[in-house]
């Protein structure tokens, strides 16, 4: 006779009762146990036949069913079966279980199963049935009902979106075992996407009936209208403008073709706590945000309304200075020290973005003495009726430390020598934090590597007070093969293509091809090396550059540069072949200076009827010996969309004055500097830039095509080279237009320029003005104003395409104007 029980998920294993065992044969016999346990089945069977509720009859059944294992635990297990596996396989069910054939039975153990296996997802429920075999082992089956499979998945009502773009993340699908969590993610999920794409309204639910009776999930969509923010106000700020709150936030308005402005509850909220955050770092520490959404009749717009409560705004009050140690004094600095060397001071507006910046500060004071630990924690104590904010300076000021050996590691091709020059730090001095940052920041202008991680290591116990430097590199491709194409009203269509290598070693010869071939050879040094060819239909150029930044380690540079140059001017071509060398060092961080001597051989020819007498005269060839010297000071740091800074370039130089076949001087005077004028709401600049340009060839007489030229992109308004002095005609009757260039040139122009549209165009107003002539003076001066645009496109890189319309008020008699110039660089 066999008694078997049933083990459910919640209350796994049966035991048989010692009265069963002795009915089947088992080697426990019958004994007084036996009659107590009869007597608490009894015992049991009453309270459940004549319990009053359901409760207290499922306690004592799970109370009968503990008692039950208990004397069934420690059995040995003969055979485990499974039942109901249909589509999950056999194999699966074994690695999720650690019930094995041979070991104890542990009820415990089978419950664990249990609840693993249905963390699977594959199963609507799990029984596992012990039963007590004749010869006292137990044998298990796990009874299994298998959730049911997906028939067919299906989205129904969605028009905005594609049945793929919906089902595509929720991972249902055909043949796929129901999972109600996962369901219920998807229609998050479906939601998420539609509100993305600005249906704010949008409801998702599942067809109950049709997934209970044929297994069919059907995802019902209403999609409703789609809204888009048309107006976004804030209502309670008063210290703070709309202006300068709008430019913190991600929510935006709609805008035709460009901004498509969807109602976005995530957005909304990063929004509130981006006020948030920004009133509390300037001072408003009581500040309440939250947000409102009015929606139009339609249901199609939205009005989004910033609700702000800002309280009132804290100020600085004492300031104190202790040790983070309460039994260390402060040796380095006293408190009034801190305190003058903080940003923030008592009375000020107590903002939190000061005060992370006067951490900075004072740990960098520390640092720049050597204590690289120094540790500052300013520790702001505000109470809710002075309104003020007292601030103590905790400090950790921690050990002086002097700098031992600067390893180097990363550099596999670039010499040590090349990143050495680069930091300042001299070992057994003593430490400059700042001169560490300085040193990172060198070495990643000379962009040779893709990271650069400067690290003062722990104390040298061999050698107290010091510490080494790690500096870990990691080497980038430094050369590029590139092929591109400009083009422009003063130069034409004009092609390029180049061979640039930023880390190249003219001493490093391969000693096998396989060397050349892997990019092995020719590189470490940090020397600058450029081939260009420039093929065009004005211009046809050629030329290749080598530069040593740093001579024989000194803080002297070294170029050398040559190529060849041809032009087609209106009505001859001029052909130069040209070399050149120069000594540079820099000054500094905004000065710098250079001495250069060059050589160029030039030509002029395929002369047309109406070339002047003056340009035929300097046919050559010549040959033209110049000594360059020049100085140049430049704050300006970023060439893309500059705002601030101003660049000032001196340069005088003499040709024939050693050798050659003219002899004149050239000195020239460049001037830019760049002021922001406004800053909209989306941090985008307006910019006013002014420049100055004064050039005089004096002591001599220069040719043609050494003189100075305004015209095209240099003076708008007016004909490439056309500002300046007019040529002879060589025959009676030729044209007496014809630019000849001369010897003094002044050059006046502003430039506003402001965005259009995000970052990507840009407008400007400008005037240019100046004048060229034989001798020092201002007569026959242009004037010109205009309008244009600037087309930033980034993946072309940081130049723009430049289209103006300029209009002449003040012109010459013989001046040819032109309305329209553009410029631009294109690399495929």
């Amino acid at each position: 006779m066999q008694d078997v029980r049933n083990l459910s998920a919640v209350s796994p294993g049966v035991n048989q009762t010692p009265l069963d065992a002795a009915k089947s044969g088992s080697r426990y016999p019958p004994c007084s146990s036996m009659r107590v346990s009869l007597l608490i089945i009894l015992a049991l069977y009453w309270i459940v036949a004549f319990s009053p509720g359901p409760t207290v009859a499922s306690a004592a059944l799970s109370e009968a069913t503990a008692l039950q294992d208990e004397h069934l635990a420690d059995r040995p297990i003969s055979s485990i079966r499974f039942e109901g596996l249909e589509d999950v396989p056999e194999q699966k069910v074994w690695n999720n279980i650690r019930s094995s054939v041979g070991n104890a039975y542990d009820p415990q153990t089978a419950r664990g199963d249990v609840s693993r296996l249905n963390r699977l997802g594959s199963f609507q429920s799990i029984d596992v049935e012990s039963t007590l075999e004749k010869d006292g082992t137990i044998s298990l089956v796990y009874v299994f009902k298998e959730q049911q499979r997906l028939a067919e998945v299906q989205v129904v009502g969605n028009r905005a979106l594609s049945d793929q773009a919906l089902l595509g993340p929720a991972g249902v699908g055909r043949g796929v075992a129901r999972d109600d969590f996962l369901i219920e993610r998807s229609i998050r999920e479906m939601k998420d996407l539609y509100a993305k794409r600005g249906y704010y309204l949008t409801e998702v639910s599942v067809d109950a009936q049709q997934l209970e009776e044929n297994d069919i999930l059907i995802f019902e969509v209403i999609e409703g209208p789609r809204v888009r923010v048309y107006s976004i106000e804030f209502d309670g700020n008063m210290s703070i403008p709309d202006k300068r709150l709008h430019s913190e936030i991600k929510t935006r308005t709609w805008f035709p073709f460009f901004r498509r402005g969807e109602l976005d509850t995530e957005m909304l909220s990063s929004d509130v706590t981006t006020i948030d955050t920004y009133y509390k770092d300037r001072g408003y520490l009581d500040v309440r945000v939250d947000h409102d959404v009015e929606l139009s009749s339609d249901q199609r717009e939205a009005k989004v309304i910033f609700l702000i409560q800002e309280g009132r705004e804290f100020t600085v009050g004492r300031v104190t200075a202790s040790s983070m140690y309460m039994d260390e004094p402060l040796a380095v600095f006293s408190s009034e020290q801190l305190e003058s060397l903080m940003e923030l001071k008592i009375g000020d507006r107590f903002q939190t973005d000061i005060l992370r910046r006067s951490v900075a500060e004072l740990e960098a004071a520390y640092g720049t003495l050597g204590y690289l630990d120094a540790r500052v924690d300013l520790q702001p104590i505000h109470g809710a009726s002075d309104g003020q904010v007292d601030v103590n300076i905790a400090v950790s000021e921690g050990a002086i430390a002097n700098v031992g050996l600067i390893k180097i590691n990363g550099n596999f091709l670039t010499k040590d020598k090349v990143i050495r020059r680069h930091i300042k730090l001299q070992s057994g001095r003593r430490y400059d934090a700042t001169e560490l940052e300085l040193s990172k920041l060198r070495i990643q202008q000379t962009q040779l590597f893709n990271e650069v991680k400067i690290t003062p290591q722990q104390e040298d116990p061999d050698h107290p007070g010091q510490r080494d430097v790690l500096v870990e590199v990691e080497e980038k491709n430094t050369g590029s093969f590139n092929f591109g194409v400009g083009f422009g009203s003063d130069s034409g269509v004009l092609g390029s293509i180049s061979l640039v290598q930023n880390n190249f070693d003219i001493a490093d010869f391969p000693e096998t091809f396989g060397e050349l071939y892997k990019g092995r050879a020719f590189r470490g040094a940090g020397q600058k090396f450029s081939m260009n060819f420039q093929p065009g239909d004005e211009i046809f150029a050629y030329d290749v550059n080598l530069t040593e930044p740093n001579i024989f380690e000194t803080v002297y540079s070294l170029g050398e540069s040559a190529g060849y140059y041809q032009r087609y001017y209106d009505s001859y071509r001029e052909e130069k072949m040209f070399t050149s060398t120069s000594l540079s060092r820099r000054f500094g961080d905004i000065w710098s200076g250079s001495l250069g001597l060059g050589y160029a051989h030039v030509r002029l020819g395929d002369f047309e009827y109406n070339t002047p007498v003056e340009i035929r005269n300097d046919r050559g060839p010549d040959n033209l010996w110049s000594t360059t010297l020049a100085m140049q000071r430049t704050t300006i740091t970023r060439l893309s969309r500059p705002g601030s800074g101003s660049r000032l370039v001196l340069d005088y130089t003499n040709y024939g004055a050693l050798l050659g076949d003219v002899e004149f001087n050239r000195a020239r005077v460049d001037y830019t500097t760049y002021l922001t004028i406004n800053r909209d709401f989306l941090g985008r600049t307006s910019t006013l830039r002014l420049d100055g340009q004064v050039g005089w060839i004096f002591s001599g007489e220069a040719p043609t095509f050494e003189r100075f030229y305004l015209g095209g992109r240099t003076l708008r308004g007016f004909e490439f080279r056309d500002v300046s002095p007019k040529g002879t005609p060589a025959l009676p009757g030729g044209a007496t237009d014809v630019p000849i260039g001369g010897d003094f040139m002044a050059f006046l122009g502003a430039q506003y320029q402001f965005p259009l549209l995000m970052t990507l165009l840009d407008g400007v107003v400008f005037i240019d003005s100046g004048t060229v002539n034989d001798d020092f003076n201002f007569d026959e001066y242009r004037v010109a104003v205009g309008i244009g645009i600037r087309l930033y496109i980034p993946q072309l890189g940081p130049t723009p395409m430049a289209f103006d319309f300029a209009f002449p008020l003040a012109k010459q008699e013989n001046d040819r104007t032109e309305v329209f110039s553009f410029s631009a660089e294109l690399p495929f």
